[in-house]
């Protein structure tokens, strides 16, 4: 566990810093009041919570900073105070304390804080997301309020976040960094009675449940189609809008939960078959496969390659023959 945490009294020396965290940034600061903004930030698994409060000014992602070679993140910030006016793909709106704005870092956007900066800002790869990034991918720079049910909740969680960061266990909390998107899907997918029976609130709701039960082998079309009162036809034409059948996306999943506890060395003691059970895959011969097909080494070659040490006989034997 730990944090970094640093204090910047230039907008040169702070650019810098928080562009090799997140992605490249621009800022511009107000040239009538002093420049002092603190910055702290901790991991969650692969989901990187920053606190970061200080002076006016701005914030832009233009196009000539995004790169092939930047990672593709979902960026989240909950603002709780002042007001800060966001925008992205079209969109222009002020953001006020206890609300959650989405911005995707692939696409340019730009916020403008004519208050003192206080936030909490959650970054996570688009990967961590799923299907589920496509449908936050469309309120980009719209404010979430916080002001009600689910999304009250999930805002004055992230409000708290900010001030124990020392807490956060780390890149190896895996799991309470599932737990951080699942708040925020949670508080994206909160719909209201009007909504309810959308494709995309219905597609983010069928994902929820799923990542909900992933440890159970019964999870299939079939079992998901009766919980939902659907056909396993619908159920496969609404992951199929999101470029995948459900059954895809249900063992991608899975295969990538499981090899990050492989790589996990809090894990270290579990055998390869009680990490695939706990996430819902009990065969074994099936596990191997499927783990050479999408990753390129079986899950004993994963565990081996992260302890650093060489393939024995037997282990080679054992490959040879799957």
């Amino acid at each position: 566990m730990g944090s970094t945490k640093a204090v910047f009294t230039s907008a040169e020396s702070m650019q810098v810093a928080v562009s090799s965290i997140m992605v490249p940034l621009q800022l511009t600061p107000r040239v009538d009041v002093p420049f002092e903004t603190h910055v702290r930030s901790a991991q969650a698994g692969e989901v990187l919570v920053t606190h970061i409060h200080g002076a006016q000014g701005r914030v832009d992602r233009r196009n000539r900073l995004i790169t092939s070679t930047d990672p593709d993140l979902f960026k989240v910030t909950l603002h709780r105070r002042g007001t800060v006016l966001v925008e992205q793909d079209g969109r222009r709106h002020q953001a006020g304390p206890g609300e959650l704005v989405f911005f995707d870092t692939t696409r340019p956007y730009g916020a403008r804080y004519d208050d003192p900066c206080d936030i909490v800002v959650l970054t996570m790869p688009w990967t961590l997301l799923g299907p589920r990034a496509k449908a936050l991918g469309r309120l980009t720079a719209t404010p979430v309020p916080g002001d009600s049910g689910i999304r009250a909740i999930v805002s004055a969680f992230f409000t708290g976040l900010g001030d124990q960061l020392a807490d956060l266990p780390g890149p190896s909390g895996v799991r309470f960094g599932d737990a951080l998107t699942s708040l925020l899907v949670a508080a994206l997918t909160e719909t209201s009675p009007e909504r309810v029976d959308a494709p995309v609130g219905l597609t983010d709701r069928i994902a929820a449940y799923a990542l909900a039960n992933l440890a159970d082998p019964r999870l299939c079309v079939e079992s998901v189609a009766r919980r939902f009162g659907i056909s396993p036809r619908t159920l496969h034409r609404l992951f199929a809008d999101r470029d995948c059948t459900f059954t895809v996306w249900l063992r991608e999943e899975r295969l990538r939960r499981i090899r990050r506890d492989l790589l996990d060395p809090a894990l270290a003691r579990r055998t390869v078959a009680a990490i695939a059970a706990g996430w819902g895959l009990h065969d074994p011969g099936h596990l191997s496969r499927a783990f050479r097909s999408r990753f390129g080494h079986s899950p004993a070659e994963i565990r081996r390659l992260r302890q650093g040490r060489p393939e024995s006989a037997a282990e080679r034997s054992v490959r040879h023959s799957t």
